[in-house]
């Protein structure tokens, strides 16, 4: 099951950004979720959600019910395999070349590096809400004129 490339692309970047955001640790989402942040029909999310496992993108697994499922995107753990040494935290200082200061700094930014990405999945998380409130808000205005309409039709 083939996809177009830029729907490819779009799902990847999305569950990249997803599984950043939970630390490349495993994730639930509901569908929905998914199909708002991509823009994506719930036929093509279907086939790309089906696509990208058949690759070897990310892993899927039945959530607590049929409308959510249990994500982990496995590219992350492949970068990882192939770059260790972009991926330990260490860099090299030439002015420090004592091991001790070297620890103390990347604890420093491992801890301040932990916190911002707290904060970022924090933000996201808002945001997702308020796209859903303001989804909602936007429904019921819709009501509200058809019930207007209908009032002022009789």
């Amino acid at each position: 099951m083939r996809l177009k490339e830029k729907t490819h692309r779009k799902f990847v970047e999305f569950f990249e950004k997803i599984s950043t955001m939970y630390q490349g640790k495993e994730f639930e989402l509901a569908y929905s979720d998914i199909q708002r942040e991509t823009g994506a029909a719930s036929v093509t999310l279907k086939r790309a959600i089906q696509a990208l496992a058949e690759d070897g993108v990310i892993e899927v697994q039945p959530g607590r019910n049929s409308r959510y499922a249990r994500f982990r995107y496995l590219l992350a753990a492949q970068e990882k395999e192939n770059f260790p040494e972009i991926n330990n935290g260490e860099s090299p200082d030439p002015e420090n070349p004592g091991p001790e200061d070297n620890s103390h700094l990347g604890q420093t930014l491992e801890s301040m590096t932990e916190d911002v990405s707290e904060l970022t999945q924090l933000v996201e998380h808002l945001k997702r809400r308020v796209r859903n409130q303001e989804m909602a808000i936007a429904l019921l205005q819709d009501r509200l004129a058809e019930i207007e309409d209908k009032i002022r039709k009789r």
